[in-house]
């Protein structure tokens, strides 16, 4: 069923729309295409907003190692305390690897 942009409430079942998934997970490479850290922090963005639109289930981060992986862990943190994602963490023995959650 399509319903327009920013709709709070299904008509059907008057459940809140934001609590609703698809049950997708988006895998995204934020990290092996040369990004800088904040080029990665930028993809990160658009992607959740990407994720959020087609209230996707969470987000798999491919962010290998190093800065990029510290930049994004930190972001996911602050994401977190704001409630616009319910948890994160390193998607099984991955460590280059993290899932994200959204719903």
């Amino acid at each position: 069923m399509r319903l327009p942009p920013g709709q709070a409430q299904c008509p059907k079942c008057d459940d809140q729309l934001g609590h609703q998934s698809t049950g997708v997970i988006l895998t995204v490479d934020v990290a092996h295409q040369g990004e800088r850290v904040h080029e990665a922090l930028a993809k990160l963005a658009h992607w959740c907003g990407v994720a959020d639109q087609e209230r996707a289930a969470g987000l798999r981060l491919i962010v290998g190692s190093g800065l990029i992986r510290d930049a994004i862990l930190g972001e996911l943190r602050f994401r977190q305390l704001s409630g616009e994602i319910t948890h994160f963490g390193q998607d099984g023995r991955n460590q280059g690897a993290v899932l994200v959650m959204l719903r």
